[in-house]
């Protein structure tokens, strides 16, 4: 079932999913919270963004250990920390372009335009002295799109506009690992061709629709191994997922039926979440490439679409064979979030101005099995 803006999305579609269970997301300048566990109750305003703030461009939850905590950032570049159950701020400062947020326990990562990434330990309530312990690191060259923090807490992936991939040990904060990816003129990069993030080309038009919080094109295995998986999207409508092996680098061989390390798809990867229950991940789609048969063309026929166009896909990992697509909508997914609990996910659409959201990983119920479901937000 589906969520209808109060006012239409005239760009980002941010969302999180905090783990006290509510979802939270914006519209322009207002940030509004729905209570998940309550189906008949609506959602509420937390609050009006102040005005030339240019609106919210990002939010992100923090985990179980601190489930009410909340930052939002905005066009303007004003970032918020929020105590969501208290409705209010605790803290705010400024910082120039921020591009994706995600948070490590208390410790808050913000990627920015610049291709920067910087750490914030929000457990100083002091804005001022949080921002002189900031640690940053710049190796990036384009504007960082991805987020993505591993189990341990000790490991970042982080993507970029240029479709590179970086991985960090936060104990060594400025230098990314120099061993892992594919080997590229004598030395190990991880690289796609396309952008890692949720930004979209519409393969009819040309336009960019810039996209921003409500995914993450970075995933990693919450079960076993050191595995990254990866996801882009190409300008000519087309997507390719990777996968990672980051403990093991020269696994990253030739590819094999039951351990594949590049899937080539043929709709813009959105983004990507892992099962936290069993061996399976979740892709989201925006509209797709549309395939020309010569055939077919000369007597007028329209382009055959994308098979995966607009939808959610689950595969199984880790041999990436795809068990079930369900297309949600009848335009481009820009994103999407997991529940804490791993059960549903929230998916994006900009340009129908709704959330939707879906049972993938439930409880069986009585009856032939049904991978997704709906529920409802209002």
């Amino acid at each position: 079932a589906v969520a209808t803006a109060p006012e239409p999305w005239t760009g980002a579609p941010p969302i999180a999913w905090a783990h006290s269970n509510a979802l939270v997301f914006g519209r322009g300048v207002r940030v509004f919270y729905k209570n998940m566990a309550d189906t008949e109750g609506v959602a509420a305003q937390l609050c009006k963004l102040a005005d030339g703030s240019g609106g919210l461009r990002h939010v992100a939850a923090a985990g179980d250990d601190t489930p009410q905590l909340i930052a939002l950032a905005t066009h303007g570049g004003h970032l918020q920390l929020w105590d969501l159950g208290a409705k209010r701020t605790i803290g705010q400062w400024r910082l120039k372009d921020p591009s994706a947020l995600v948070f490590n326990r208390t410790l808050l990562t913000v990627g920015d335009d610049r291709g920067a990434v910087r750490h914030y330990d929000t457990r100083i309530t002091d804005m001022t002295k949080m921002r002189e312990q900031v640690m940053k690191a710049t190796r990036h060259q384009g504007k960082i799109s991805s987020l993505a923090w591993y189990r341990d807490g000790n490991l970042l992936a982080s993507g970029d506009e240029h479709g590179l991939v970086l991985v960090w040990d936060i104990r060594k904060p400025r230098i990314p690992l120099d061993n892992v990816g594919e080997m590229v003129q004598r030395r190990r990069k991880m690289q796609h061709n396309g952008i890692v993030s949720v930004s979209l080309v519409s393969p009819i038009s040309g336009s960019t629709m810039a996209y921003a919080s409500g995914g993450q094109a970075l995933a990693w295995c919450p079960w076993y191994g050191k595995y990254l998986v990866s996801g882009d999207a190409s300008p000519d409508g087309n997507g390719i997922l990777r996968v990672w092996d980051i403990a093991n680098p020269d696994s990253a061989g030739p590819l094999t039926a039951e351990r594949p390390t590049k899937i080539e798809l043929d709709a813009p990867v959105t983004s990507i979440h892992f099962s936290p229950h069993i061996n399976e991940v979740l892709t989201t789609h925006g509209a797709g490439a549309r395939t020309e048969v010569p055939t077919l063309n000369a007597g007028g026929a329209e382009p055959l679409k994308s098979r995966l166009a607009n939808s959610l896909v689950v595969h199984q990992f880790p041999r990436m064979r795809s068990i079930r697509t369900k297309p949600v909508a009848q335009h481009a997914l820009a994103g999407s979030v997991l529940s804490p609990n791993g059960h549903r996910v929230a998916v994006a659409v900009p340009e129908e101005g709704q959330l939707k959201v879906w049972d993938v990983w439930g409880k069986l119920r009585e009856g032939p099995r049904q991978s997704f479901s709906s529920c409802t937000i209002r």
